[in-house]
């Protein structure tokens, strides 16, 4: 199919898709069997990284340095990095059995000591960060260890033992290191979290997560920066006259957010999580979950850059405003641009369509605006127009509408694989 025909309103939008033998038969091997939406539980557990993006905010508002970036950056990725642990293993086996309830709320707690543990200097509180952490990674490694026993096919559940244990144990040994090596272990200890995830990629083809419930525990998320970013615009107003001119930033900036918010989910989100599903791309997947991880880094950098040029007055603040602004936006417009683009690539499309190229412009602009001489109103207005004319352009493209009809499309043929293999199961004997 050419591309100008895949993005006609009248496209088939399955007519791009290798249907096929073998793809049907790995649609009815990895469809999912029942519907699998967040609990309770799990909107409870989520709750907590309120609080730890909250009080990352506030390490990196109080130290705005490059050297207060790094930080803040490091122990960012590590608490999504439990975040995600959690959330795959339930995308994986399920959040309705003991082993999965029993863990989150011992994680759950975990996390309620990592954002204790998140502000202060490293000498003080860097000891107790690597032990918790350390305590949550080997309640993973347990969780996954009762998985193991009840599974068939526990190859996937026994490699990430060997990952997460190892990494907690790094974890657990960097509290004795000085500053400085310590946040060496604890990179080292990401990364064989990233590491393992790559090369386990056969096994994890075994156990991909339930094609809708990892999107929505994704969207949680982003919600949770978002509203990190709301938190920030109110702190940093909450001492200014209640007059217009005092309060337009902050009404800006919250505008900006709606932005935001619409050009992330007013999108074929789940798109790229039901083809990895349908067709076995690893690949796929963990680029879009991965591509995730610089978004809600710099929503909450974003937060902190808008809070503190509305709460501050003065050059030295508008170019602090200016550079955190400017880099986050810029990021965040490069991970929608990448969100789309594994959208297309796994469509078997490898094209830069509208939404990209306005996407990628609004970064160069945003870079640009870093060297304007602009205080904080102005500067607000000319973001916000940057963001508002993404949005339009984003809007206004075709791929957009039919990624969303190709969406509906897959979600229903994967549905309709899953009623056929339920079909197909034997009848379960009466007693």
């Amino acid at each position: 199919m050419s591309s100008a025909a895949a993005d006609s309103p009248d496209a088939d939008p399955l007519a791009n898709s290798s249907a096929s033998t073998a793809t049907d038969v790995a649609a009815e091997n990895k469809s999912p069997q029942q519907e699998q939406r967040a609990t309770w539980l799990e909107l409870f557990f989520d709750l907590i990284f309120v609080t730890a993006f909250d009080q990352l905010a506030k390490r990196f508002s109080d130290d705005d340095t490059l050297r207060g970036f790094s930080t803040f950056a490091l122990m960012f990725v590590a608490v999504w990095w439990a975040w995600v642990g959690n959330t795959l293993f339930a995308g994986r086996y399920g959040n309705q059995e003991r082993p999965y309830r029993w863990g989150t709320a011992l994680q759950l707690l975990s996390m309620g000591g990592l954002a204790l543990g998140v502000l202060g200097d490293l000498r003080d509180v860097g000891a107790f960060f690597s032990v918790v952490f350390a305590v949550n990674r080997f309640i993973l490694v347990g969780m996954y260890a009762f998985q193991a026993r009840s599974s068939d096919s526990p190859e996937l559940a026994y490699t990430q033992i060997r990952t997460f244990g190892l990494s907690a144990v790094v974890w657990l040994g960097s509290a004795w290191l000085p500053p400085g090596w310590q946040q060496v272990a604890w990179g080292s200890a990401v990364g064989i979290d990233a590491l393992a995830s790559l090369v386990s990629r056969r096994v994890q083809g075994q156990n991909l997560p339930h094609p809708e419930h990892l999107p929505e525990r994704v969207g949680l998320l982003t919600i949770i920066s978002l509203g990190a970013v709301i938190t920030e615009i109110v702190a940093g107003t909450g001492n200014k006259p209640l007059s217009f001119v005092d309060q337009l930033p902050a009404a800006l900036s919250l505008l900006l957010s709606l932005a935001l918010f619409k050009l992330y989910f007013d999108e074929a989100r789940d798109l790229p999580v039901l083809l990895a599903h349908r067709d076995g791309r690893v690949g796929t997947l963990l680029v879009w979950l991965y591509s995730h991880l610089p978004l809600t880094l710099a929503l909450t950098a974003l937060g902190v850059g808008i809070g503190h040029g509305i709460a501050h007055e003065g050059k030295e603040a508008d170019q602090v405003e200016r550079i955190t602004v400017g880099l986050s936006l810029t990021a965040i417009f490069v991970n929608l641009a990448t969100l789309r683009f594994v959208t297309q690539h796994a469509l078997g499309k490898l094209r830069m369509d509208l939404s990209v190229w306005a996407l990628l412009l609004s970064s160069a602009a945003m870079l640009g605006l870093m060297f304007a001489p602009l205080g904080t109103l102005p500067y607000q207005a000319a973001t916000l127009a940057v963001c508002g004319a993404a949005l339009i352009a984003v809007w206004r493209d075709p791929a957009r509408r039919f990624l969303s009809r190709t969406e509906e499309a897959v979600t229903e043929e994967i549905h309709q694989a899953g009623d056929r293999s339920d079909d197909e199961q034997p009848p379960t004997p009466r007693t």
